[in-house]
């Protein structure tokens, strides 16, 4: 109760201050990302020039991601937009976030992907639920050439529930199709044992690519991961 009243007073000073409706649900605390990985997710964006964020799992965090890229770009005089893609598998969750973005007036700065969970057939051997996702990523791989590609990847889906290591396709995913490029991958939920094992699987996939990595982890409300390849 008292997260709950903390965050509709703040959402309140925001709401007359700005004039924006505060995107948190005041029935109940269900911020889909934790307030303190928010500002991680912001600190990540303020101090990386990155040139594409790719978002498994779309929400609260989408808007604030659109919302900080409009606040910088001012920074980037001279240099293109940031490309911000996002995917979502469930059309109740996808037409939310539109909604949240077409209120915000932030639509048109992000492609949203309502991508319905399909086999992927792992590396590994392995078959995966996941976002019906390669033909997006293969457009952006395209467009965006890998040398000096600065790419950020929010994995905060598909749920738990989906299956044992339901994260997991989207490392060797981006590894396969934007192989060459500096890579973040930002983990969510690290608390959890079954995002600590993906983790490590990651690893191990990056290794096999003759890559390098760097592991941070940022402890928050819910723990995050930060993946750093290159």
């Amino acid at each position: 109760n008292a997260t709950k009243q903390i965050e509709a007073a703040i959402g309140l000073q925001n709401y007359f201050a700005t004039g924006e409706l505060p995107h948190i649900n005041t029935e109940r605390h269900s911020w889909p990302i934790s307030p303190d990985f928010a500002l991680y997710l912001i600190e990540l964006l303020e101090l990386n020039d990155y040139d594409l964020i790719v978002e498994f799992g779309s929400g609260i965090s989408t808007s604030i991601i659109a919302k900080t890229l409009a606040k910088m770009a001012v920074k980037r005089s001279g240099k293109p937009p940031v490309d911000f893609v996002s995917f979502d598998h469930l059309e109740k969750y996808y037409q939310q976030t539109l909604a949240q973005l077409e209120h915000a007036g932030l639509a048109e700065a992000v492609q949203l992907n309502l991508a319905p969970l399909q086999d992927w057939l792992a590396p590994n051997g392995n078959t995966y639920p996941y976002y019906a996702c390669q033909p997006t990523l293969a457009a952006l791989a395209k467009k965006h050439p890998a040398a000096g590609l600065r790419l950020l990847v929010i994995i905060d889906g598909p749920p738990a529930a989906t299956g044992k290591h339901a994260r997991y396709p989207a490392g060797p995913l981006i590894l396969q199709h934007f192989a060459g490029a500096h890579i973040d991958l930002l983990l969510d939920d690290y608390i959890r044992d079954d995002e600590r094992e993906v983790a490590k699987l990651w690893q191990a996939d990056v290794v096999a690519a003759k890559r390098s990595y760097a592991i941070s982890e940022r402890k928050l409300e819910k723990d995050a991961c930060l993946m750093a390849v290159s």
